[in-house]
């Protein structure tokens, strides 16, 4: 199900430009600092969606040698992947129609 956070929560929020494959291109990922339980994490979301994806901070640090940008298109075009196969199987489940509702206008389907 999706996962929602306040970001008015969040320390330092930003928004960046992305352009992942597979997505209505440009979009706009606003991130903050915040607590994941006791581990310092980048909260993050397409603008305009609710969906909250979570990263410890030390992580996309070592992934992406602070360049973000790579981080949040490869995590989106991966989700894209995952959200295909979803509606291949119809979108069976009410978190996966929560998905639909969410991305539908931001995920390029290809038939």
């Amino acid at each position: 199900m999706p996962n929602n956070y306040d970001f008015s929560n969040l320390n330092d929020l930003k928004e960046i430009i992305v352009n992942p494959k597979g997505w209505i291109n440009p979009l706009i990922v606003e991130y903050g600092v915040g607590s994941y339980g006791e581990i310092l994490s980048y909260f993050w979301r397409v603008k305009g969606t609710k969906h909250t994806f979570i990263i410890p901070i030390i992580r996309i640090d070592y992934l992406t040698e602070g360049n973000y940008k790579i981080h949040f298109e490869e995590a989106l075009e991966s989700f894209r992947e995952e959200y295909l196969g979803w509606k291949f199987e119809n979108f069976y489940t009410l978190w996966m129609k929560e998905y639909k509702d969410i991305f539908e206008k931001l995920i390029i389907i290809e038939e």
